[in-house]
Formats: structure tokens, C-alpha cells, sequence
């Protein structure tokens, strides 16, 4: 092989991704970025406003990092937060969709910056994986596949199309891989990610196989799935398990980086991920790390496993022949927009002025009040209004995920007359559009989605012919920006390769989006001990409660005389319970928000007059002894009023 053939495979193994992948990539990464904001709307209250445990003035006067940025700063009532948590949901819809994805993948990146550092004491790692997740495919093209973008390319690039050249099919989508030093980055990042997960395990739990034995101790974060498996379970599956993931671990950087068989050496590396992964999303909760480590599992699919999974798609199953009304221009821009989404081939759009294509019994006036759509292998079967939008919707990949509602009773006489509605104003909508409108004069079958750019003055092209290789030096950049990080945050990087002294830039550009580099999940040990916050707080009737696990977990009882089984906190509780002991610049804010109390329960009677907060630790039960935790300890670390008694 000569040196030019040795380049291009190098290129190929390192540099390029397929465009399907990046959008498969960019479709679960923006669902895990959803997810992540969904879970946070039931701790409004406790973490983004200042009825809170983390009042936005605590914060800021007392960061839990020396550099952190948040819109969410601005933020002191439950509305305000709420506003910004929709401008959240709405930056990373538009990235999940793909519309203006370069746009809103920068914003995303900026809106989760600010969801994840408003409370960044209550934070874990996963925080951090979307960070360097969202870093690296920034500067990749997420949207030029299964995207809006890329429906509207190709329709801007046959802008005058017709229904005689809508039946003969549409523009091929452009499956040239994408070209970047952010791939080979994202590729070197999963693979510190896992290595260094690896090397750091290095304790005595790992080495003799009780490491996940004693994860599924943490009564803070185990599960009802976790819990089970600790008590039915033998040891020598949770030994197993422990070893298994070091196997995994050790294994994904070789079969992410080997340059031979590297086509389908990463898609074994899915495989094995994904099931570490969420194995570890079923037994212990971890808020969102689990989703975010898998969220970069789907750009291991090289174009390899999209050809052979072309080969093995049925696409005569729920193939439909759709008539539309090619008059109306509305739905002949619908009806494009399904001929570019129908990837496999499955419908067959036909203008209702093909009169010779219309089933014999079928009276042509219907096509100028619904949509009709025929099984061509059983022509008897046909559909008309919702009914008929459904099976369109059905016959695309994975249609039948988001068209469902369509089918359901009541949904579908919601359906029917949603779309009466839009039959009788189907001329209006076109005109307000721009289009032909049965009659009305207009574009034939384009919208001012569709407007051809104006042709860029001399500068802007200049400019533009440079964008890419400003992009590379960007990344480049980032590439001397991380890897000094990586060298000072993974203490098994020996220390004559540590980038010691790095500039105070360098040190801001990955604080203020929180992308740090330090990798040791559950290192060196497993958590040999479990521990866990109580308050006993008196009301003004002089009932004991605890206000604190009444919020946060599923045992509120006292005494608290241990740890209580399988707590149930969710990522954000269990991580400030952790820390808060500890952390005397935060316990004025958890003070006053103990002493309202009887403002969230609306009941003057449960106003508290005195309060303690201890914090209980336990050893975990060692292999083959007896279940119960030993050596319970118990410290006070905050209590209201400050006198009156030991």
C-alpha cells in the first residue's frame, strides 16, 4: 500500500464519520438534553429559586467553582426559572429536529451550560460528559441528514418542482462522510473517558471482585431493580459484574482507536457500552450520567452497519400509494416534504390530476376534500383524513413512534377534526404561505422556507472559502486546551507529561462550560460505607419531623437510628447530601429554607421552633456476613437556635 492509499485509510479510520451517524448522534444526544431538563421541573423549587436550598445570592457569593456562568443566575422566583426552562426546551427541540442545528447546537451547549452550573453543587459527572460531548460535535455537521435542514436542501435544490417530477422520486440525500479533526477528537475522548475509568480502579474492591457488591449498599443511590439483585442474588454475579466492567473498560479504547477492523470493532463497543451503561441506569441511580456516557455511543455506527441496515429493512412492508391534491399548494409541499422524509421507498405519491392512476370506483372530487391512501397490495383497503395522514406518517422509519396518537379513541375524532379544518382552509393557508392555491397565483410547490440564498458579495465568499480551515484551527485549539487538562485531572498520568502551569485562559475555557477531564467513577474504591442527612425538627404542636427527607427521600420517619433502606434520592439530593455536612457556606441557605416549612405545607402548626441536623455514616456488611450495616456513627452539623443545650 503506497503512502497516498495509506493516507486516505487513515482519513477514513480517524477523520470521517457518516452523515446518518451524526444525525442518529444529534436525534438521542438532543432526547438525553430533554430528559435532562425534564428531570430537574420537580426541583424548581429546592434548586432555581430562592426558596430554595440554593438560593441564586448563595451562589453567586459563594460559588461552588471559581468560574461559572448561568442565565439562570438571573433567576430568583419559580416563573423566571420556569421562562428559561422553556427557552431550554425550545433551544434543544430546534436541535432535535435539526432546524438552523448549527444555531441551536450553540445555544444548547450554552442553556445546559447555564441548567447544569445554576446548581452545580447538587451536580455529578454526567454534567460533565454532555459537556465534552456537546465540545466536540459543535464543530461537526449534525443537521445535514434526518433533519429540517435537510428536508429544505433539498427542496431548495429543486426549487420549481413538479408532481411529474415528484413521481419519479427525489434528490438522493448526500451520504458523503463528514471530514474533521473533531472526530478523531470525539474518538480519543470516549476513549480517556474509558481508560482512564480503568486505570483508576485500582483499589482493593476491584481487584477482589466486591466493588459492585458494595455499590448496591449505597442506600442513596440504589434502586428497586439494584436492590432486588442485592438480596436474591448470588455474590459471585455481582463479583461478575465488577469484573466485567473492567473487561469493558479496558477493552473500548482498543476498540474504538484500533485501525484494523475498526468498522465493526466500534459497533461492539456500542454493544458492550450500552449494556454497561444501562445496567448501571437499572441498579443504582445516577441522574443523567448514564444517558449522557451512552449518548455517545451512536456515533460508533460507521457507514458499514447503515449499509447492511438498508439491506435488511423491509420496504414493501406498510407501502401506501398516496393521492393528493397537487392544486392545492399546501399539500403538494407536504406531499415533498413526505417524498424526502420516505427514505425507504415506501410511498408512492400521486397527483389526483393522474387520472389513469385513481382506482376505478374512486370518485375524483374526493381528492378535493381529503387525502386518500391505498394499500396497493390489497387495493380495497383505503384511508381517508387523519386515518390517511397516519399511514403516510406509518410508512416512514419509525413513524409509527410519533403517529400513534392519531389511532387513539377520542385523539382521532380530535384528529378528524383538525383536519376538516384544514381541508376548508387549505386555500387560505396556501396563500398565507406563498403557494398555489387552487387557483390562486403563487410559487408552485415552494414557501419562503425554501427562498434561495442571495447571491453573497465578493468578501462573504472569501470568507466563507475560509470557515472551514478557521473551524480546524478551533479545533485545534480545543485539542491543546483538553489534553492539558487531561494530564492534571487523572492522577495516573505520570507527572513529567502534567501541563502544571497552565495560563489562566486555559483554565477558564474549561471551567466556565464545566468540560473537565478527570475520569474515576467508583475509584480507586467502591464506597466501603454509606451515609446520609437527618433533621429533627420540633413544630409549634411539638411533633418531631424531618422537613429535610420529607423533600428528598422516601423515609421520613424518626428516629433514624442507621441508614434507611434504599432511600430513593434522586442524583441531585443524593450529591448535596453528600456535600452539605461539609460545606458551612451553604448551611444559612438550608437554615432559613428548614424554617419555611410550615410556608410549604400551609399549615401555621407545622412552623418549626428548634432544629438539629446530623449526618449518619455505616459501614457496609462485608461478603458472607451477616446484612446488617455495622459501626454507625452520628454527627450534628447544623442546629436552630444555636444555644440551648449539648
Amino acid at each position: 500500500m503506497n503512502r497516498q492509499a495509506i493516507k486516505a485509510e487513515l482519513s477514513r479510520t480517524y477523520l470521517e464519520l457518516d452523515p446518518r451517524t451524526l444525525a442518529l448522534g444529534r436525534i438521542f444526544f438532543a432526547l438525553v438534553l430533554i430528559g435532562d431538563l425534564l428531570r430537574r421541573i420537580p426541583r424548581l423549587n429546592e434548586f432555581y429559586t430562592n426558596a430554595g436550598i440554593l438560593p441564586n445570592h448563595t451562589v453567586l457569593w459563594r460559588p461552588a467553582i471559581a468560574r461559572s456562568f448561568s442565565f439562570f443566575f438571573m433567576s430568583s422566583l419559580p416563573e423566571e426559572s420556569a421562562i428559561w426552562f422553556a427557552i431550554c426546551f425550545f433551544c434543544f427541540f430546534c436541535f432535535l429536529i435539526g432546524w438552523r442545528t448549527r444555531l441551536f447546537h450553540v445555544l444548547s451547549f450554552v442553556m445546559t451550560t447555564s441548567l447544569h452550573n445554576r446548581m452545580l453543587f447538587a451536580e455529578n459527572w454526567g454534567g460533565v460528559a454532555i459537556g465534552a460531548l456537546m465540545t466536540w460535535t459543535v464543530f461537526l455537521p449534525m443537521g445535514r441528514r434526518i433533519s429540517v435542514d435537510a428536508v429544505l436542501a433539498s427542496m431548495r435544490a429543486r426549487r420549481n418542482e413538479t408532481p411529474e417530477q415528484l413521481a419519479t422520486g427525489v434528490p438522493e440525500p448526500d451520504n458523503t462522510p463528514a471530514r474533521s479533526l473533531a472526530v478523531l477528537g470525539l474518538l480519543l475522548q470516549i476513549a480517556i473517558i474509558y481508560w482512564f475509568n480503568y486505570v483508576h480502579k485500582s483499589g482493593v474492591t476491584w481487584k477482589d471482585g466486591t466493588a459492585v457488591y458494595y455499590v448496591l449498599h449505597q442506600e442513596r443511590i440504589i434502586t428497586w431493580v439494584g436492590l432486588q439483585i442485592r438480596e436474591n442474588v448470588p455474590y459471585w454475579v455481582t463479583a461478575l459484574l465488577t469484573r466485567g466492567t473492567l473487561v469493558v473498560e479496558a477493552l473500548v479504547p482498543l476498540l474504538v482507536l484500533t485501525p484494523v477492523f475498526w468498522r465493526w470493532t466500534r459497533p461492539l463497543a456500542l454493544v458492550l457500552l450500552v449494556g454497561l451503561h444501562g445496567s448501571i441506569a437499572a441498579m443504582v441511580n445516577l441522574g443523567i450520567f448514564s444517558a449522557a456516557m451512552i449518548a455517545y455511543d451512536p456515533f460508533l455506527l460507521t457507514t458499514a452497519q447503515w449499509k447492511l441496515f438498508g439491506r435488511v429493512v423491509p420496504r414493501k412492508r406498510r407501502a401506501r400509494v398516496a393521492f393528493y391534491d397537487a392544486d392545492c399548494g399546501v399539500c403538494f409541499f407536504i406531499a415533498r416534504v413526505l417524498a424526502r422524509l420516505d427514505v425507504f421507498g415506501r410511498l408512492r405519491m400521486v397527483s389526483n390530476q393522474d387520472r389513469t392512476a385513481l382506482p376505478a370506483d374512486v370518485d375524483s372530487e374526493l381528492l378535493d376534500r381529503t387525502l386518500l391512501v391505498v394499500d396497493p397490495d390489497a387495493p380495497g383497503r383505503r384511508w381517508t383524513r387523519a386515518e390517511a395522514v397516519y399511514q403516510c406518517l406509518a410508512a416512514l422509519p419509525f413513524g409509527r413512534l410519533w403517529a400513534w396518537p392519531l389511532r387513539v379513541p377520542g385523539l382521532s375524532n380530535l384528529a378528524n377534526a383538525g383536519y376538516d379544518a384544514f381541508a376548508r382552509n387549505r386555500t387560505r393557508i396556501s396563500t398565507w404561505l406563498g403557494l398555489a392555491a387552487c387557483g390562486v397565483p403563487g410559487a408552485p410547490g415552494a414557501s419562503a422556507l425554501e427562498a434561495p440564498e442571495a447571491k453573497p458579495a465578493p468578501l462573504r465568499t472569501w470568507l466563507r472559502a475560509r470557515v472551514p480551515l478557521v473551524r480546524e484551527l478551533g479545533i485545534g485549539l480545543v485539542f491543546v486546551i483538553l489534553a492539558a487538562e487531561v494530564s492534571v485531572a487523572n492522577p495516573s498520568v505520570p507527572k513529567a507529561l502534567r501541563f502544571e502551569n497552565r495560563p489562566e485562559w486555559m483554565v477558564a475555557a474549561v471551567m466556565y462550560p464545566h468540560v473537565f477531564e478527570g475520569w474515576s467513577l467508583f475509584s480507586p474504591e467502591a464506597p466501603l460505607s454509606d451515609e446520609t442527612v437527618v433533621v429533627d425538627a420540633v413544630t409549634r404542636d411539638g411533633r418531631h419531623v424531618d422537613p429535610y427527607n420529607e423533600v428528598g427521600s422516601r423515609v421520613s420517619s424518626l428516629p433514624v437510628d442507621g441508614v434507611p433502606v434504599r432511600l430513593g434520592h434522586d442524583s441531585f439530593w443524593c450529591d448535596y447530601t453528600l456535600r452539605i455536612p461539609d460545606a458551612p457556606q451553604y448551611h444559612q441557605a438550608l437554615l432559613e429554607w428548614l424554617q419555611r416549612y410550615h410556608e410549604r405545607t400551609g399549615r401555621p402548626q407545622d412552623q418549626i421552633i428548634r432544629f438539629e441536623a446530623f449526618v449518619i455514616w455505616q459501614d457496609s456488611p462485608k461478603p458472607g456476613a451477616p446484612p446488617q450495616p455495622t459501626n454507625i456513627r452520628k454527627r450534628r452539623f447544623l442546629r436552630w437556635p444555636e444555644t440551648g443545650g449539648p
